[in-house]
C-alpha cells in the first residue's frame, strides 16, 4: 500500500469523506468495498485510499478499456465518444490548432488527434496502453507511451491537450510537469477532467457517490485544487472553464431512478431546452466536468 498522506502537498492530515462502496469497472459494473475517499487538510485535493495495485499494467495492457469500456475496438469507442470532440474543439478553436504541434496526453486511439489531423501541423499521441500504437501511427500519429520519451527526443510541442486522464495519474505533478516542459514558451495547455463539485453529487449523493467514486479514479479535483497544481509548476494565465456533457435526462434518471441510464425526456425537452441546461450548470460551475486552459 502507498503511504497514507496527501499526493500532492504531502501532508498528513486528511479526514474521510466517504466510506461505501464504489465502482469496480464500467456502467453496470459491480461495487467493491475497502476503499476511502479522503480530502486533505491542507490543500484540499480529494483522492482515493489506498492506491490499487499495479497501475503500470492496469493501464500499459487492455485491461483497463476491458474493465471499463468493455471493449477496445476504436471503432466503438468512436461510436460511443466521437461527439464529445466538438465540444473541445469548439472550446479550443480550429484557428488556434491550425499548423501547430499538438501533443495528447492519454489519448486512447486517438479520437480528438483524428479530428485535428488535417489541420495541425504534427499530432502526437501519448498513450501507454500499446494496443493503440498501429492504430494511432496508421492514422497519422506519432505515437508515445509516456510523456518523458517525448521529452528524451527533444520534440517542442505548441500545444498539450489532456482530457479524461489527469484523474488516473498517480505521479499528479510529475505529469503536468513533463506537459509543461515539452511546450514552447508562450505555448498553451488545455486540460478536461470530471468536476468534484458536479450537479449530480451535490444534489443525490446517496445515489451517485457509489457509481461517482471508482478503483480507476485516483484523484478528485475542484477548480482551485486544479488552478494550484498547474501554478506550482509553472503554468500561469489560468482560465478556469465548464463542460458539461450530459443532457436533463440524465439528472432525471438519477433522481428517479437513482442509477445510470436514459430517461426518455423526448416529449417535454428538445435540444434548444437542453442547450440552455447545459449552459446554465457550466455557467454555475456544477458542471460534469472542468475545462481549463493554461499558458506556459
Amino acid at each position: 500500500m502507498v503511504a497514507h498522506y496527501c499526493r500532492v502537498c504531502k501532508s498528513e492530515a486528511s479526514e474521510i469523506i466517504y466510506d461505501g462502496p464504489i465502482r469496480g469497472g464500467g456502467v453496470g459494473s459491480k461495487t467493491v468495498d475497502g476503499y476511502t475517499i479522503h480530502r486533505c487538510k491542507h490543500c484540499e485535493f480529494v483522492f482515493l485510499y489506498p492506491t490499487p495495485k499495479n497501475l503500470s499494467e492496469f493501464y500499459e495492457t487492455s485491461k483497463y478499456r476491458k474493465k471499463f469500456f468493455y471493449d477496445t475496438d476504436p471503432t466503438v469507442n468512436q461510436f460511443e465518444q466521437d461527439h464529445e470532440q466538438n465540444a473541445r474543439i469548439n472550446r479550443i478553436g480550429v484557428e488556434n490548432i491550425r499548423n501547430k504541434i499538438v501533443a495528447d496526453y492519454g489519448s486512447g486511439p486517438g479520437l480528438f488527434l483524428d479530428t485535428i489531423v488535417g489541420v495541425a501541423k504534427q499530432t502526437i499521441a501519448i498513450e501507454p496502453a500499446q494496443i493503440y500504437n498501429n492504430h494511432l501511427t496508421s492514422s497519422g500519429h506519432t505515437y508515445y507511451s509516456y510523456g518523458n520519451e517525448l521529452l528524451k527526443d527533444g520534440i517542442k510541442i505548441d500545444i498539450a491537450v489532456c482530457f479524461d486522464t489527469i484523474e488516473h495519474i498517480l505521479n499528479l505533478q510529475e505529469f503536468i510537469k513533463q506537459i509543461f516542459e515539452a511546450i514552447i514558451d508562450g505555448g498553451f495547455f488545455y486540460l478536461s477532467m470530471p468536476n468534484f463539485m458536479d450537479i449530480n453529487k451535490l444534489l443525490l449523493p446517496e445515489s451517485y457517490e457509489p457509481f461517482n467514486y471508482q478503483i480507476a479514479h485516483l484523484n478528485y479535483f475542484t477548480h482551485e485544487v486544479a488552478k494550484s497544481i498547474l501554478e506550482s509548476v509553472g503554468f500561469h494565465s489560468i482560465m478556469i472553464g465548464y463542460l458539461h456533457k450530459y443532457s436533463i435526462d440524465n439528472l432525471l434518471q438519477w433522481a428517479k431512478v437513482g442509477k445510470p441510464g436514459i430517461l426518455d425526456t423526448v416529449s417535454v425537452f428538445d435540444n434548444s431546452f437542453n442547450n440552455i441546461f447545459k449552459s446554465e450548470i457550466e455557467r454555475l460551475g456544477v458542471a460534469s466536468h472542468l475545462f481549463i486552459t493554461a499558458k506556459k
